[in-house]
C-alpha cells in the first residue's frame, strides 16, 4: 500500500489525453473498487449539506459512509429531463429509462444549482463561459469529428454541488484549526488588467468602464464586462483576454481566499481517485474525526511539499491534455487543406496573426500573407497595421482564411487570407 500511495503521490493527478486516460491509481481501483457502480455498495466520504429556502448553506455533516448508486446517468440524459420539465413535455427517448423519482430529483437539483450560481455571482464570483473541444476517435485512434462542449444546466448542477461540498469541508477544517490542503486563487495582477483597458475601450460597450475598479480587480466589474460582451462579436475575445489575465489556482497548506469563486475557504475534496490533494484532505478529515494515526506527523510535515508538487503536476497534466487534443484536431484537419474557414484573430506578433477557428484549432496567418507592405505591430492595441494602406488586423477581428498546411506532430496550422479578405 505504501508503494501504491507513493506512486499516486508522484503522479498527483490523472491525465486525460485525447486517446487515453493515464489514471493516478491503477485501473482496478479507479475504474472498479473505488468507482461508483449502480446497484453496488461503495465506501465513500459523505457531506450532508443543509440549505434554507434560498439555497444558502445552514449546516453540514461530514462522515465516512457506504453509498449505493441507484442509477448511472449521463449529462445529455439529465439535461433532457430538465428541458422537458421546463417545456412541460414528456421526456425524450434519451431520458425515458430514468425513474420518475430520479427525474424529480434532477429537476430539483437544477433549480438549486441555478440559485447557488446566482448567490456566487452576488458575492463576487467570476464565471467564464468557455467552449471545450473534444475530438471523437475511432478504435485505432483516427480522429472522426470534433464536438464543442458548453456548460449546461446538467453540468452546472453537478459543479455547484461539488463547489458547495468543497467549501463546506474547507470551512470545517479551517474552523477546527486542523492541518489540511486548500485550493487558493489570488486576484489578478493590476498590471495584467491595465494592459486590457485600451483594447476594451475600443469597443462601444466598454467606453464607460470604471477603469480604476477594473484595474483593482473588482470581481463585480469583471463580471459586468463579461455580461456586456454576451452575444456580441467580441465575446470570445473578451472572455479569452480576461482568462489570460487570471492567476492560476494552486494548492497550499494554509487557508486563503479563492478569488474566482469569491470563497473565503475552498479545497478539493470530491475526486480522491483522480487527484492526490483530495485524497490528502480525506486523510486529514479522518484524522480529525477519529484520531491521529502513527504516521500523522509525517503526513502533516509533507503538506507543503505535496501542495507545491500537486500544483506543478496539475499544470503538466493540463498541458499534456491540451497538446493531445490539438494534435488530434490537426490530424482531423489534414484532409481539409485548401478549404476556407471563418476565424477570429486570437493573437498578433511581428511575424503574423494567430487565427482561431470555430473548432478551437489555432494557426498562423504569416505577415507575408497580409499584403505586399510593411505591417507595424501595436502592442497596446494588439494590432498589425499596414504602413501604406493603413489596413489593420486586430485582436478579435473576424477573418476568412484558407488552410494551406498542417503539421500534426508540431500541432501547427498555416493559413492565408481568402480572396475576399485581401
Amino acid at each position: 500500500m505504501e508503494l501504491l500511495d507513493l506512486d499516486a503521490r508522484r503522479r498527483a493527478t490523472s491525465v486525460y489525453l485525447a486517446d487515453r486516460v493515464v489514471p493516478m491509481l491503477p485501473e482496478a481501483l479507479s475504474n472498479d473498487v473505488c468507482s461508483l457502480r449502480a446497484g453496488e455498495d461503495r465506501r465513500a466520504f459523505t457531506a450532508d449539506l443543509y440549505l434554507d429556502a434560498g439555497a444558502r448553506l445552514v449546516g453540514a455533516e461530514i462522515y465516512p459512509s457506504l453509498i449505493r448508486s441507484r442509477a448511472r446517468l449521463d449529462y445529455g440524459s439529465a439535461q433532457a429531463v430538465i428541458e422537458a420539465d421546463r417545456a412541460e413535455a414528456p421526456a425524450p427517448s434519451s431520458a425515458a429509462d430514468i425513474a420518475p423519482e430520479v427525474s424529480e430529483r434532477i429537476v430539483t437539483l437544477a433549480a438549486i444549482g441555478r440559485r447557488r450560481a446566482a448567490l456566487r455571482e452576488e458575492r463576487g464570483g467570476v464565471d467564464f463561459d468557455t467552449v471545450e473541444a473534444k475530438v471523437r476517435l475511432a478504435g485505432d485512434g483516427t480522429p472522426l469529428e470534433v464536438t464543442l462542449r458548453r456548460k449546461t444546466e446538467a453540468t452546472s448542477l453537478i459543479e455547484e454541488a461539488m463547489l458547495l461540498a468543497n467549501e463546506a469541508v474547507a470551512r470545517s477544517m479551517d474552523e477546527a484549526g486542523f492541518p489540511s490542503l486548500y485550493r487558493v486563487h489570488e486576484a489578478p495582477a493590476a498590471d495584467a488588467l491595465a494592459e486590457l483597458v485600451p483594447l476594451l475601450q475600443e469597443f462601444s460597450a466598454y467606453r464607460d468602464l470604471d477603469v480604476s475598479a477594473f484595474v483593482a480587480g473588482s470581481p463585480f466589474v469583471l463580471q459586468d464586462v463579461l455580461d456586456a460582451s454576451k452575444g456580441r462579436a467580441e465575446e470570445e475575445l473578451v472572455t479569452s483576454l480576461l482568462l489570460r489575465s487570471m492567476k492560476r489556482a494552486v494548492y497550499r497548506p494554509e487557508c486563503q481566499p479563492h478569488y474566482g469563486l469569491a470563497s473565503a475557504a475552498y479545497t478539493h475534496f470530491t475526486s480522491p481517485i483522480r487527484r492526490y490533494p483530495d485524497l490528502v484532505v480525506h486523510r486529514m478529515l479522518k484524522a480529525r474525526l477519529f484520531g491521529r494515526s502513527g504516521d500523522f506527523d509525517q503526513q502533516r510535515s509533507a503538506l507543503a511539499w505535496i501542495a507545491e508538487h500537486s500544483s506543478t503536476m496539475e499544470r503538466t497534466a493540463e498541458a499534456a491534455a491540451r497538446e493531445s487534443q490539438e494534435m488530434k484536431l490537426c490530424e482531423l484537419l489534414e484532409s481539409e487543406v485548401g478549404r476556407q474557414f471563418d476565424g477570429v484573430i486570437s493573437g498578433v506578433a511581428t511575424y503574423g496573426a494567430f487565427v482561431r477557428l470555430a473548432c478551437t484549432a489555432e494557426g498562423l496567418l504569416p505577415v507575408r500573407c497580409l499584403g505586399d507592405e510593411y505591417f507595424a505591430l501595436d502592442t497596446v492595441r494588439r494590432s498589425l497595421t499596414g504602413a501604406d494602406s493603413g489596413r489593420t488586423f486586430r485582436l478579435g477581428q473576424r477573418v476568412r482564411v484558407v488552410l494551406t498546411a498542417v503539421d500534426a506532430r508540431r500541432r501547427r496550422l498555416d493559413f492565408r487570407l481568402a480572396r475576399q479578405e485581401r
